[in-house]
């Protein structure tokens, strides 16, 4: 601990987590690869510490007035049309936007965060946080910049967020797929921990529930929210016999869709008449995938819209939307990517 009453510098973590100076500034800046548990240690001292980077006057006046958008995957193109959303409101206002990938790393959300504290930024637009809702309250508290989160839902008076219902929209696809006769449904969901996942599996269960039905363990399957996590999770699925497959899988995402299309074409299979598939988002390239894909649109450029209308009424000293958050439509977008159940592959799929 820093007993000497100054500022806490990188010499009293590094001294505090029992590292060396170098590492302590690799975690901060994520510059090079550190062991998760060194990484840990490193981050425990700095939040037991205090620490709070020093101002940089450069990188001060650089960003001076703009509007930081965090994001956890920048290659994922849902984000993309969410920036388009921002930078269109904000330019009505003289607000530069500056775009920042978190890599789906908490550590990162938190190191960034901690970070623009010390900036003269206007603002923080978040999208998809992975930190946990008493991580995301604790640095806000501490930093107090004016925040607006999108795709979460936190239910803090000074934190506005604009989502989608995510439990409906999936009761809703599952509902689509239980008419054409599927029985057999799987889940590849993304990060198991996050509030999305977790909204939209009790979507699947609700609809599967209402038909007697059950959504098997082992047709539930958790991986990276990319085209390689669906690629390798539709590929562990269609492992199994395919007496135990399912017939239809429902997808976190629109691009982790993307693999799971790919794995079934690298099975020999064909999409819809062996197995369904639904995604999550409907991006540019859903209408256009082979087969077009059935998805569950959210409104991405209004979001980001929305959320810069948000935020700029807090950064003007209004408060934020008593209801503290904006739900809006997120309708099923039908294409070729679903078709009825194969013949045959009906049954329940409660156990016993």
């Amino acid at each position: 601990m820093n007993i000497r009453g100054s500022r806490t510098n990188l010499s009293d973590v590094a001294r505090d987590a029992g590292v060396s100076l170098s590492t302590v500034s690799r975690v901060l800046n994520n510059s090079a690869p550190v062991r998760e548990s060194v990484r840990a240690r490193v981050v425990a001292s700095l939040t037991a510490l205090g620490y709070e980077p020093p101002p940089a006057r450069q990188n001060a006046t650089a960003l001076k007035g703009a509007i930081v958008l965090l994001v956890p995957d920048i290659l994922n193109p849902f984000f993309a049309e969410i920036a388009r959303g921002v930078q269109d409101e904000g330019g009505t206002g003289g607000s530069m936007t500056v775009l920042v990938d978190t890599t789906e790393d908490p550590q990162r959300e938190e190191q960034i965060l901690r970070a623009l504290s010390g900036q003269s930024i206007s603002g923080v637009i978040a999208c998809g946080l992975r930190l946990s809702f008493e991580q995301l309250v604790s640095v806000h508290s501490r930093h107090r910049m004016p925040m607006v989160v999108l795709n979460r839902c936190i239910r803090h008076p000074e934190i506005p967020c604009v989502t989608v219902d995510s439990e409906n929209a999936t009761y809703r696809a599952t509902r689509h797929l239980l008419d054409l006769n599927h029985t057999r449904i799987a889940w590849i969901s993304g990060p198991s921990t996050s509030e999305a996942s977790q909204a939209r599996r009790r979507g699947i269960e609700t609809a599967l529930a209402e038909a007697s039905l059950t959504l098997r363990p082992e047709w539930c399957l958790s991986s990276l929210p990319n085209v390689s996590g669906g690629f390798l999770a539709m590929s562990s699925l269609l492992a199994q016999a395919p007496v135990d497959r399912p017939t239809a899988v429902i997808v976190y995402n629109d691009i982790m869709a993307f693999g799971v299309l790919h794995a079934v074409r690298a099975h020999r299979l064909r999409v819809p008449e062996d197995i369904s598939v639904i995604g999550f988002d409907d991006i540019a390239m859903a209408a256009h995938a082979d087969p077009p894909l059935t998805t569950m649109a959210q409104p991405k450029y209004r979001m980001g819209r929305l959320a810069m209308q948000l935020l700029r009424r807090m950064i003007q000293g209004q408060p934020p939307p008593t209801e503290g958050y904006t739900l809006m439509e997120s309708p099923l977008t039908v294409r070729e990517s679903t078709g009825p159940a194969p013949a045959g592959s009906g049954g329940p799929t409660a156990d016993g």
